[in-house]
């Protein structure tokens, strides 16, 4: 299992493909939402049904900056025949991009302009299927599936539906890259949660915070 989520950080996730399902090959440079998935690292003591991965600039500093932006966040779900509505996902966003700038503005001042001091912070949400033989190509799914998959599936040893919840924190003047982190949550920690667009808005919420947390500590 861990070979396969390296394999999968490695890589990155692609968030701009069609909302089907998206064969992805491993022996491919694909381009995925962190700039640079090959310097995370495994956090030792990530909470149960998860795991998170993260890096830091050995030359950030927390005490350089005053304030951060917070980006509209990134999810890889669009209108579906199935019944997930255009407007039910923008509503889904504003209510998630609330949350998010509430966690942040536990750390950090939020501001709208860019300047000395300032970062930008980038989330991003997608799901995904492990299949039994992972050394296959693998498949991106909306997040609607991977929920779905999880609340159906009864052996999730044969698939495995995962989330993908991703931090990307740079400058906001130069763009450099001072931290980024990747969670890897489980089907079994959201499978029984998140049947619902509240239900799920609240959780993603909290799997932001979790990363903030368990990262800035590392």
């Amino acid at each position: 299992m861990q070979k396969i989520i390296n394999k999968i950080i490695a890589l990155g996730f692609i968030l701009s493909v069609a909302a089907c399902a998206t064969k992805m090959d491993p022996t491919q440079k694909a381009p995925g939402f962190l700039p640079n998935y090959a310097l995370l690292k495994p956090i030792s003591t990530s909470p149960d049904g998860t795991q998170i991965y993260t890096y830091k600039a050995p030359d950030a500093k927390r005490s350089d900056y005053h304030a951060a932006i917070v980006e509209p966040a990134a999810l890889y779900q669009s209108a579906t025949e199935s019944g997930v509505k255009a407007q039910e996902i923008e509503q889904a966003r504003k209510n998630l991009n609330d949350g998010i700038v509430k966690v942040v503005s536990k750390k950090i001042a939020i501001t709208d302009k860019p300047g000395k001091g300032v970062a930008r912070v980038y989330t991003a949400i997608t799901g995904a299927v492990l299949e039994p033989d992972s050394l296959k190509p693998w498949n991106l799914i909306p997040i609607s599936a991977a929920i779905t998959l999880a609340s159906k599936v009864t052996n999730l040893d044969n698939k495995k539906p995962i989330l993908v919840v991703e931090l990307k924190i740079v400058d906001s003047q130069s763009g450099k890259l001072l931290r980024e982190v990747a969670t890897i949550i489980n089907g079994e920690k959201f499978r029984l949660s998140s049947n619902t667009a509240d239900e799920f808005q609240k959780l993603a919420v909290q799997w932001v915070d979790q990363a903030i947390q368990y990262s800035s500590s590392h």
